[in-house]
């Protein structure tokens, strides 16, 4: 890949804080690491050979440059990370068990990236050489002015002529489906691709797989459903749409079991895997498949990130399903 031409993502780093097997209120000790979707596909994306820039904003402390360091260890630019002030996004999240299923508590309200306002962003210096916007419906959802900012970057990108991909990541813990419905909406319809899942579909855009090119303009789709079979196994189905000259290319892969160690992180790889994939110009099919491969991959790894590399998920995608 050119050193100058760059995948950019608007999102937010937290500190992560995850229970001891007490569960959070009852917690005695916490292991902690960084994490935050936007971030994690850039470092999936990275990992694939991709040059990759985060915009952000981090406290101007000890933590703020730990999650620098974070960042920075898996060869993110940094360079569009504003420093400022002493907020942290942090989250706690406990994983539960057979009987108790797994809960996060948030505490984002007071981060810088929740304070961003559109003048703090200088859209030239981070759209330079940059091929593909990448940004998640958890942006519009922190505050007021980082849904606002979120919005200037999408219109900046737009009017560039940079492609645009979305994922919903709707958090019902940071707001509720009335409210988001009509942000996630105006989002969405500036994709040119649209990560989502089914029931995004049907509750954010009233639309479905079937009809969705009645209605939206993006040139690509893709539904991506997980169902928890039991705690520690899951199912992935995904179906993808590809629209070009008045054409529609379609695939849906089978049902796809996968044993699950870590449950942070497996949509973020999945979507840099697929991102990755629609850069290459790779088959739908090629495409959707090595998805499903990084995101059952990444359910054996500990932590928010996909660590790995391209052969890693090439060679895993054979144990799938065992």
């Amino acid at each position: 890949m050119s050193d100058s031409v760059k995948i950019a993502a608007f999102g937010e780093l937290l500190l992560r804080l995850a229970a001891d097997k007490n569960g959070i209120a009852a917690a005695k000790s916490f292991d902690a690491c960084y994490g935050g979707t936007e971030a994690n596909v850039l470092a999936c994306m990275k990992s694939f050979g991709h040059n990759v820039k985060y915009v952000s904003a981090l406290p101007d402390t000890e933590l703020g440059e730990g999650a620098i360091a974070h960042l920075m260890s898996f060869g993110i630019d940094v360079s569009s990370v504003l420093r400022y002030g002493d907020g942290m996004g942090i989250y706690f999240i406990e994983n539960g068990s057979a009987s108790r299923g797994s809960n996060v508590v948030y505490m984002r309200k007071q981060s810088e990236f929740a304070k961003l306002s559109p003048n703090d962003v200088d859209c030239d210096k981070i759209f330079e050489n940059v091929k593909l916007f990448h940004i998640s419906g958890i942006s519009f959802a922190l505050s007021d002015s980082s849904r606002k900012t979120a919005f200037k970057l999408v219109e900046e990108a737009k009017l560039r002529g940079i492609p645009v991909s979305f994922d919903f990541n709707y958090r019902s813990k940071l707001w509720d489906i009335p409210t988001a419905k009509p942000y996630l909406r105006e989002a969405a319809a500036m994709a040119d691709i649209l990560l989502a899942s089914t029931l995004d579909l049907t509750t954010f855009l009233d639309t479905t797989e079937e009809s969705f090119y009645d209605k939206y303009d993006s040139s690509v789709l893709i539904v991506r459903d997980r169902k928890i079979l039991v705690p520690d196994r899951h199912c992935v189905k995904v179906a993808a749409y590809k629209k070009a000259y008045g054409q529609i290319e379609s695939y849906t892969s089978e049902n796809v079991e996968f044993a699950v160690k870590e449950k942070i992180g497996g949509g973020d790889a999945f979507d840099g895997a697929m991102l990755h994939k629609l850069l290459s110009g790779a088959p739908l099919k090629d495409a959707v498949d090595f998805a499903i491969a990084a995101f059952a991959f990444k359910a054996t790894i500990a932590g928010d990130t996909f660590i790995g590399n391209e052969n890693d998920v090439n060679n895993f995608a054979g144990y799938i399903g065992e």
